[in-house]
């Protein structure tokens, strides 16, 4: 009896201490305003308030119609504003104006570009300089932004198949970024599987769209904690728990920096026979070929820009052709070459960035990728960038459409 009471003495004595130090821990942590709240999960029901959902049936994630949230992460503090068709764009009608001549933007984040405010994107500043070209400036000129980020070729595909296509536009430009989008489409070299992809079966391209059965944790390896598994109203709530998820997912991450150091940069060389690296190429330029197709039997034009990589246009010589030896590569524009000579083979106009940008970048010395809260000059395009790049793309459409304009008078 004596025994019972000691252990049961005990036991009481450990869960008090135990719940103490919690309590002091949870209090602490609180007043060191310690804490870092768990990302939603895919397989939990979102606020109608949140600007994404991870329940899309055909691109895995996208934007919540009139969905809200403030950005605080790289680039200018904003609001984030979705739309009425879960994008982040003005308003749009899904009835053309009678007069009206719209181009769709197909992209990942350089393209929806939540880092500046909304007027500020390139897509805004196409739309903006555009309407003032003589051969439009009679005709309502829209740039509908239909960016997502973390996108790549199979879910822009996607969101023209679902989604583009009700807006009715004239033109569909696609933003190409080789440093994510190759990777995107390709399942070997793709750590984020809440995604559709393309196999080729039978020498046609089949949409993989296995991920519609995918759990919380398949998604991303790097970035599941096993707390994860406790319910997410507790991990929500318990900093001493957001504490361990986060020194477990900070691991992880380096981890996954170790593991992509060589995925990360693999888009800069010619990839060699029968690597992951080809097949991705392979599956890319045949998105980029059904893309096409698809967008010319509804009779809009079509065409590829191929975005900068920040490493591709630092005004930095030095610190450039640095980076360039440690690749081992003559120069930095495989990618955007190679788009260019598919593009002529396919006859898809290309319009590659990284050059201009990087002639901007030498004339003025000044970055146009990166912000002061992120790393220097690289990362996203900044207001520089975006306005560099919606100036150029609006005088060269401007161009294009006088010549296609003229021809059809």
């Amino acid at each position: 009896m004596k025994k019972l009471k000691n252990l049961t003495l005990n036991l009481g004595l450990t869960v008090t201490t135990l719940i103490f130090t919690i309590t002091v821990g949870e209090i602490g942590l609180r007043i060191a305003g310690i804490k870092s709240p768990p990302p939603l999960r895919i397989d939990l029901e979102l606020d109608d308030n949140s600007p994404y959902t991870f329940k899309d049936p055909y691109r895995g994630w996208g934007g919540n119609p009139n969905g809200k949230s403030f950005w605080n992460g790289e680039g200018i503090p904003s609001e984030i504003n979705m739309n009425s068709g879960g994008f982040r764009d003005y308003e749009r009608s899904k009835t053309k104006p009678k007069n009206g001549f719209r181009i769709a933007l197909l992209g990942d984040s350089f393209t929806e570009a939540i880092h500046v405010k909304l007027e500020d994107t390139h897509g805004a500043i196409i739309e903006q300089n555009l309407q003032q070209c003589p051969v439009l400036k009679d005709r309502k000129v829209e740039v509908m932004n239909f960016g997502v980020q973390g996108y790549g070729t199979a879910q822009e595909l996607m969101t023209l198949r679902h989604h583009v296509w009700d807006y009715s536009p004239d033109l569909v430009m696609l933003v190409f970024f080789a440093a994510n989008d190759l990777r995107n489409n390709y399942r070997a070299l793709e750590h984020d599987h809440l995604r559709p992809y393309f196999i080729y079966q039978d020498g046609k391209l089949v949409a993989d769209m296995s991920f519609r059965n995918l759990k919380f944790w398949q998604r991303d390896r790097y970035a599941f904690s096993l707390v994860d598994f406790l319910p997410f109203w507790w991990v929500k709530n318990s900093r001493i728990l957001q504490l361990i998820r986060k020194v477990d997912i900070d691991g992880k991450y380096r981890q996954y920096e170790k593991d992509y150091s060589e995925i990360n940069l693999g888009f800069y060389q010619e990839p060699k026979p029968d690597s992951d690296w080809q097949e991705t190429w392979k599956v890319t330029e045949g998105l980029i070929k059904l893309m096409r197709d698809e967008v010319s039997e509804k009779g809009a034009d079509f065409m590829v820009i191929t975005a900068s990589d920040s490493h591709q246009v630092l005004p930095d010589i030095q610190r450039r052709d640095g980076f360039r030896k440690s690749l081992n590569v003559s120069n930095l524009f495989y990618p955007d070459i190679r788009l260019k000579k598919f593009g002529k083979k396919e006859n898809i106009p290309v319009y590659t960035l990284a050059g201009p940008i990087w002639n901007e970048a030498k004339k003025t010395d000044e970055c146009l990728h990166g912000f002061d809260n992120a790393i220097p000059c690289g990362g996203h395009w900044n207001l520089a960038g975006h306005k560099f790049v919606g100036e150029i793309m609006a005088n060269y459409l401007c161009e294009r459409y006088t010549v296609l304009l003229s021809k059809e008078d």
